[in-house]
């Protein structure tokens, strides 16, 4: 049985592996893959994001009364902190500008890197002893939003 923990790591990993293309595009300066990739990064990363903060996070908040001062809270608040990064980063892949992605990518990373670390620790264990037997059905909702 795969665990919320595992199902959102692995997406952690897959989203990283289509920004690591888009990066690399970019600095090989290949503007049509940047393009392709990086949409396609910040497609996913909008959906998991949507799928931590529509589902994930609300039930954590409900099911252990921690929606002041949580971490999930935090969570949240550091997807807040990446919006405007994520905004820089679809204007470069509209306009095909291989150094302003690079440049906002960097950026970005900054934040993810930590974030998703803290995530994979604390915020998804917590997520999945929280939820108990409730996790299996939680994790099935997460997996048909990106149906």
């Amino acid at each position: 049985m795969t665990v919320i923990s595992d199902f959102m790591q692995n997406d952690h990993v897959e989203i990283d592996a289509i920004a690591e293309r888009a990066t690399a595009a970019a600095a090989a300066g290949d503007a049509a893959t940047m393009a392709r990739e990086g949409a396609e990064f910040l497609k996913r990363l909008q959906l998991h994001i949507d799928q931590e903060e529509k589902l994930l996070f609300p039930a954590f908040e409900e099911r252990s009364g921690m929606s002041e001062g949580g971490p999930s809270v935090q969570m949240k608040m550091e997807h807040d902190d990446m919006r405007p990064i994520l905004e820089q980063l679809h204007a470069a892949v509209a306009g095909k500008d291989k150094a302003g992605y690079q440049k906002a990518s960097k950026a970005l990373f900054d934040i993810l890197v930590p974030h998703n670390q803290k995530e994979e620790q604390m915020m998804y264990p917590m997520l999945d002893d929280t939820m108990g037997a409730d996790a299996s059905a939680l994790l099935a909702e997460v997996k048909a939003m990106a149906a």
